[in-house]
């Protein structure tokens, strides 16, 4: 019987590496080639930015949800495998692997302290062992299961994140409609800041980086409008918008 299976992962590099977002991308392309069920992409969670935590650039986990019908224990030793081969010196590698039924609102709750609050390794176990969540640490201090658990809560709510990997969002760039980029990828719906849809012949400029939100369990970008050097108006993603001092190495 198909069902949700929920990965975290955090803390993978250093900043000389590739970043967590691309281990993450990795990992789920390698959940599709050994056929342990069917990536729903890659989100990107933002935590707490905080001097006592240890971080590589901008303190983010990353979160996988996997369609699948096969047992959970299946998930476990190609995880931790792909995550060891991506090992970087210095990185302190968290890894959190848990299906649906799993998740309760402590799990979520956990998510959503950690973007706001200072939280302990101890604090992970515990909560991860009371609910029988798999959370291990793959070297260094193992900081990093402190954000994998806190991926799974906040992913596991279908409302929260940056999705940095949905198939087809890489390969759109330059001018497209939004009929173009719905036809084009996994993206579900255009919209404004304010919710307002997009209608299929709106012009959207892409700025070659598009990554939708995840809103209720789907793939939705956001846009907004920018004014250039000329004064015209121009729909443009929201998240790249709001960030145009460079995209971060592990989006």
């Amino acid at each position: 019987m198909k069902r949700f299976v929920y990965i975290g992962i955090d803390d993978t590099d250093n900043l000389e590496s590739v970043g967590t977002g691309r281990v993450a991308r990795g990992l789920g392309a390698r959940i599709e080639e050994l056929k342990l069920g069917h990536s729903l992409g890659v989100s990107r969670h933002q935590l707490l930015v905080h001097p006592e935590i240890r971080y590589t650039s901008h303190n983010s986990s990353k979160g996988l949800a996997i369609e699948s019908d096969v047992e959970l224990s299946e998930f476990f030793e190609p995880c931790i495998e792909h995550m060891k081969s991506c090992w970087q010196e210095g990185s302190d590698p968290g890894l959190c692997i848990c299906e649906e039924a799993q998740i309760s609102e402590e799990i979520n709750r956990f998510g959503w302290r950690a973007e706001k609050e200072l939280l302990s390794k101890s604090e992970a176990y515990a909560l991860a062992g009371k609910h029988g969540i798999f959370l291990k640490e793959l070297g260094g201090d193992g900081g990093g299961v402190i954000g994998a658990l806190s991926a799974v809560g906040l992913r596991s709510t279908g409302n929260n994140g940056r999705l940095v990997e949905v198939s087809g969002i890489r390969e759109l760039k330059g001018i497209l409609t939004v009929a173009e980029i719905l036809a084009r990828s996994g993206i579900v719906a255009v919209q404004d800041e304010n919710g307002n849809l997009l209608a299929g012949d709106e012009i959207i400029d892409s700025l070659d980086w598009i990554r939708p939100t995840l809103i209720d369990w789907q793939a939705i970008l956001r846009v907004t409008r920018l004014v250039d050097d000329s004064g015209k108006e121009r729909w443009v993603p929201a998240e790249r918008a709001h960030k145009m001092t460079g995209e971060r190495k592990n989006d």
